[in-house]
């Protein structure tokens, strides 16, 4: 076997033993029912509990045993993911899914920026509509990379004026580049400041990394607009050029400062729109974190972990990230785990919205495909 076949096998093996392994946690963290104690008794008599009206049934190693309400209502309990989704506050979620949905179209707004001053002005409702049948297959496929290619072919695949020529492929492929790390730097840095507002300077070295990102992409790309014109073509030309080329073309445009700024105001407001949702989530299902920030930061995580080509829709990854850095925070790891189950629901039902659209629009020979306008 040939050294590049061998770490083409390694790089490709490396993201699912990393999914694997994440999901192992969750399994092993995750309890299905309740897990409860007694307070006086040392953490040894952590069992597990399924509750009813009478009381509850504690499932020992050699048997199980019931016991009264009085009882019961003494132990000390984590609660599992059965009954934290049992006592979820409906309506709050109702309200947080019509939140999330108004995101969409913040998400939309940022990516129409990075189009419009390259010339591929697109309403913003036929922008939200491809990226919403777009997620549908960043659901299906590892790391959001199949969101991000139906995007691109979408917008490529048709003019974006009757009668005129079809927008160039290398700029939506730079501005949907520049838009998924707009979004991410953005999270990362909304996450710091919450992180510093919640838990004062001394927040931690984690909030400082998280922090520097924003910081570090917007040096970035200075230094790209302003690096000489023979260090650009040589990068353009080296190993990547396909894909590095019209990103440096796109950045040092006179007309991208503006449109950057302007994706970058729209994208602190779908990073908002995130921690609201996530925030508001673990208050629907009743837990009380006794340190603020980590629910922020471990978001973020979560956020950032997902981009790891490994699973769909980063399951396994994402999971431990919200099921470690919240019980940092002192949120149980059944309630870590269903925040982000129903924030991952919210995503799908997304996703089910958008594949909808896409074959009512395959349905109507009529219409033309990306008219929705």
């Amino acid at each position: 076997m040939s050294v590049p076949s061998r770490r083409w096998r390694i790089g490709r093996l490396l993201p699912w033993g990393l999914a694997v392994a994440a999901l192992s946690f969750v399994a092993w963290m995750i309890p299905v029912r309740d897990r409860c104690w007694d307070p006086r008794a040392p953490q040894s008599t952590h069992v597990a509990v399924s509750r009813s009206e009478e009381g509850c049934v504690l499932h020992l190693r050699t048997g199980e045993v019931s016991v009264g309400a009085a009882q019961c209502a003494d132990l000390q309990c984590e609660p599992g993911v059965v009954s934290t989704f049992a006592h979820a506050r409906v309506g709050i979620l109702a309200g947080l899914l019509a939140v999330y949905a108004l995101g969409t179209l913040a998400w939309a707004a940022r990516w129409r920026a990075l189009l419009a001053f390259a010339g591929i002005d697109l309403p913003i409702l036929k922008v939200w509509r491809i990226s919403i049948e777009a997620q549908a297959g960043g659901i299906l496929l590892p790391g959001g990379l199949g969101g991000d290619a139906l995007r691109i072919a979408s917008v490529v695949a048709r003019p974006t004026v009757p009668g005129e020529a079809r927008a160039p492929a290398t700029i939506v492929v730079a501005s949907v580049l520049l838009d998924r790390a707009v979004g991410l730097s953005l999270i990362a840095g909304v996450a710091a400041l919450m992180g510093v507002a919640s838990g004062g300077l001394a927040a931690g070295p984690l909030v400082a990394v998280l922090g520097s990102i924003p910081i570090a992409v917007l040096l970035g790309l200075v230094v790209l607009r302003l690096a000489p014109a023979a260090l650009i073509a040589r990068l353009a030309k080296g190993r990547g050029g396909r894909v590095v080329g019209p990103v440096l073309a796109y950045l040092r445009d006179p007309r991208a400062p503006r449109a950057i700024a302007t994706a970058a105001a729209l994208g602190v407001v779908v990073a908002v729109v995130q921690f609201v949702v996530i925030r508001g989530l673990v208050f629907a299902l009743g837990a009380v974190p006794t340190e603020e920030k980590w629910v922020y930061v471990g978001t973020a995580m979560a956020f950032m972990v997902s981009a790891i080509p490994a699973l769909p829709g980063g399951w396994g990854t994402a999971d431990a990230a919200y099921v470690f850095f919240f019980g940092l925070g002192g949120i149980g790891s059944g309630v870590a785990l269903a925040v982000c189950l129903l924030f991952r629901l919210f995503w799908y039902l997304s996703g089910v919205v958008g594949a909808l659209l896409h074959l009512a629009r395959r349905g109507n020979p009529v219409a033309a495909p990306l008219d929705t306008a």
